[in-house]
């Protein structure tokens, strides 16, 4: 299981449809959530991937700190393939993504938007719950953050 991170335009159309296929696939097809994945902030992230030899397993998009977000940094689009997950390959990733945020951006926070059933499993990093469960493409979600 090899890592990598990537910048948008390090991307050929051919990866860039792959890894943009890999997504739909989970977040629209199998968890029958119709939402707008491609939400125009992909050109700014980073994206880190999880590969078995040539076999995609993994995937999740990395931000910078933002005003949008009160100045902290986030990450998401989290996702490992079916016969992945309960591996720790989602430990990994989410590992790869604070490591990359504490380097890049040691003083920002780190906020995301987890489903709200993964409250525990993202509380074992440290991110503490910051709303009540709101609804995110028919599944519901909460607000998290880690401080720095």
């Amino acid at each position: 299981m090899r890592l990598t991170w990537h910048r948008f335009a390090d991307f050929d159309i051919h990866g860039l449809y792959r890894l943009l296929a890999f997504r739909q696939e989970v977040f629209v097809v199998e968890q029958t959530s119709p939402f707008a994945d491609l939400d125009f902030q992909d050109q700014d992230a980073w994206h880190l991937l999880a590969w078995d030899g040539d076999d995609l397993v993994g995937y999740a998009r990395v931000l910078t700190p933002s005003e949008a977000r009160g100045g902290a940094a986030s990450f998401g689009r989290l996702v490992a393939a079916p016969a992945r997950r309960g591996t720790g390959l989602g430990r990994r990733m989410i590992e790869a993504c604070l490591e990359r945020l504490a380097a890049d951006h040691p003083a920002a926070d780190v906020v995301i938007s987890a489903q709200s059933h993964l409250q525990d499993y993202y509380g074992r990093f440290g991110f503490v719950t910051e709303s009540e469960p709101y609804d995110d493409g028919g599944i519901l979600h909460v607000d998290m953050r880690l401080r720095r």
